[in-house]
């Protein structure tokens, strides 16, 4: 039995499709179904029910299904302590951060490595939230800086501020000093991150605003996309108190008739790490966020 045999019974049964799964999966349809012929095959029972218009786990495939989860979770586990130990080796370190963190967390850690280790090497990566999580959870990375708080017994987060969100616009397209009520942003565009580029922000703000009902939305998938686009009056739009300083003299802070959501920031690693580099990290953060 090959890992590849159980990633493609969790799609099939996640997807309860075999071509829903082979376009998830990459692959050709009648390939697929040849993987969980063999694996049915193998274990000995019929794992899916064909007989309805979707694709049904039987009884035993219910079974199978809690062990195959299992197993490809211990195969992602053996993978990363495989390669957090080569980065230890390597005396290398690999640190995932959002533009916030750029800016307000990342000179005191790289200030805490280059004094304690000055010979070792940084790998910086500049990511989204979701793409930082998934390389974390592959140990590409040592430590993420996200929005997110990642809830797992493997790992441990750090919170290491809050950051009050803003509504902003150029003066032309809010000249009084009044409060906006948010419901009469559906009279306006809205220029807003896609939920796959910022997750946390994205769901905090669709909580008051159904951005997927408004007509007039502009989506962007990076910050400087988001910051042209309202230096250039081109909508409304939500920003985090550090971007502010990168608006132009014609935007505002417009006021509303509700207070706005808070967004964290979380350094997260693995707690089962040896890297020493991390153990400098963390100890610089704990004391930053606990002064």
């Amino acid at each position: 039995m090959e890992l590849r045999h159980l990633r493609s019974f969790l799609t099939v049964a996640q997807e309860q499709s075999f071509t829903k799964a082979a376009e998830k999966l990459f692959t050709a349809q009648p390939s697929l179904s040849q993987q969980i012929k063999d694996l049915e095959q193998e274990v000995g029972v019929s794992l899916f029910d064909r007989s309805s218009r979707k694709v049904m786990l039987t009884d035993e495939g219910q079974a199978f299904l809690i062990y195959a989860e299992k197993s490809l979770d211990n195969a992602k586990r053996a993978i990363a302590a495989a390669r957090q130990v080569a980065h230890q080796k390597s005396n290398q370190i690999h640190i995932g951060f959002l533009n916030v963190a750029e800016l307000k967390v990342m000179p005191n850690i790289l200030a805490k490595l280059k004094q304690n280790s000055p010979d070792l090497k940084i790998h910086l990566h500049s990511l989204t939230c979701t793409e930082q999580i998934q390389k974390l959870k592959n140990a590409e990375l040592d430590l993420s800086i996200t929005r997110f708080r990642l809830d797992h017994p493997d790992y441990e987060n750090i919170h290491l501020l809050n950051e009050q969100l803003y509504l902003v616009a150029a003066q032309h397209l809010h000249p009084s000093e009044r409060s906006l009520k948010l419901q009469e942003l559906k009279n306006h565009s809205i220029i807003m991150c896609e939920q796959n580029a910022s997750p946390v922000f994205y769901d905090k703000l669709n909580a008051l605003l159904a951005f997927e009902q408004r007509a007039e939305m502009l989506w962007v998938t990076n910050v400087l996309q988001h910051i042209n686009l309202i230096n250039m009056g081109m909508g409304f739009s939500f920003v985090p108190e550090y971007l502010l300083r990168f608006l132009n003299d014609q935007v505002k802070i417009v006021p509303t008739d509700q207070a706005l959501p808070q967004l964290g920031l979380y350094a997260t690693f693995n707690k089962n790490s040896q890297n020493p580099a991390l153990n400098i990290i963390t100890e610089a953060l704990n004391n930053t966020a606990n002064a």
